[in-house]
């Protein structure tokens, strides 16, 4: 994806966006997961974005959002491969006791947009489990075999987005 796209005026209103690190072993999912959604074809109101490992350099990639969808690595104490729905409040509130593996970054960055009316409306993210994250390339077996299910849950938010702003 070009930069000047990025930056654009018009932008997407449902923007779908990965953060981790493919040299870290399971990090790696949530690329594995935004490459698998570009094999598809989305709706234009969708623009899929790799983020890296840095969310706190991207509020401007947030601005003028209606719904934001994280994908990434998730610790939450379950079996390697599980995976998660939840949004930022409910780890804010402690409702539950995920670790985004980026999630301090992410949570500040969509606070500190909150503040200067730069936050998407809305914010899911959609996490998995992962079993290693080491050093090396390539995704371990239990969550390579979520790629496909996570890409099924982020294709429902989107038809969800699709169907309420029709």
């Amino acid at each position: 994806m070009e930069a000047a796209a990025l930056f654009a005026e018009e932008r997407a209103p449902l923007l779908v966006m990965a953060v981790g690190n493919i040299l870290k072993m399971d990090d790696g999912f949530a690329d594995a997961v935004l490459n698998h959604l570009a094999e598809m074809e989305l709706p234009e109101d969708v623009e899929l974005f790799d983020a890296g490992t840095s969310a706190i350099d991207l509020m401007e990639v947030f601005d003028r959002r209606e719904k934001l969808i994280v994908i990434d690595a998730v610790r939450g104490g379950q079996e390697p491969g599980t995976l998660y729905r939840f949004s930022p409040q409910e780890v804010e509130d402690g409702a539950l006791p995920m670790n985004s593996l980026h999630q301090v970054g992410l949570l500040e960055t969509l606070k500190l947009g909150e503040l200067v009316d730069c936050k998407p409306k809305s914010t899911v993210i959609i996490g998995c489990q992962p079993q290693d994250t080491g050093l090396g390339i390539g995704l371990s077996e239990p969550v390579k075999a979520q790629i496909e299910r996570a890409s099924e849950l982020v294709l429902k938010e989107i038809n969800q987005f699709i169907e309420s702003n029709l």
